[in-house]
């Protein structure tokens, strides 16, 4: 069990924090410029979905490039753990619906899958 937890879990684990974590340096820095810029609320939703894109991606690469090979696999395991944070937390703060489930789960698996072949080469 130590070998699985060392060489399983805990670079996906670490993966998919350091893709939270870019999600919402990403997520800042969008409302930053918004705010600068003074532009109209409807950029929220481009914006959002370049954060959320950019956090799968950032998780895909690391996980790739800590494993090392099959980053199609690891990069979409990374971005579909990132969708179902998501997922979560529209239930919790928002609504859900379905263009905009199938439009994130889209987002973030490519993006994942993208990132992991990147990583790994």
């Amino acid at each position: 069990m130590k070998n699985l937890k060392q060489h399983i879990y805990r670079p996906f684990g670490i993966s998919v924090l350091i893709g939270m974590v870019s999600s919402v340096i990403a997520l800042v820095l969008c409302s930053a410029a918004m705010y600068i810029l003074q532009l109209p609320v409807e950029t929220n939703g481009a914006f959002g979905a370049f954060s959320l894109t950019l956090g799968c991606f950032v998780g895909g690469f690391v996980l790739g490039r800590q494993k090392g090979r099959k980053g199609i696999k690891q990069g979409f395991l990374c971005g579909m753990a990132l969708f179902l944070l998501c997922l979560c937390g529209g239930f919790i703060f928002g609504s859900v619906t379905v263009g905009g489930f199938f439009g994130r789960l889209g987002l973030c698996v490519c993006a994942g899958m993208i990132g992991g072949i990147v990583g790994v080469n």
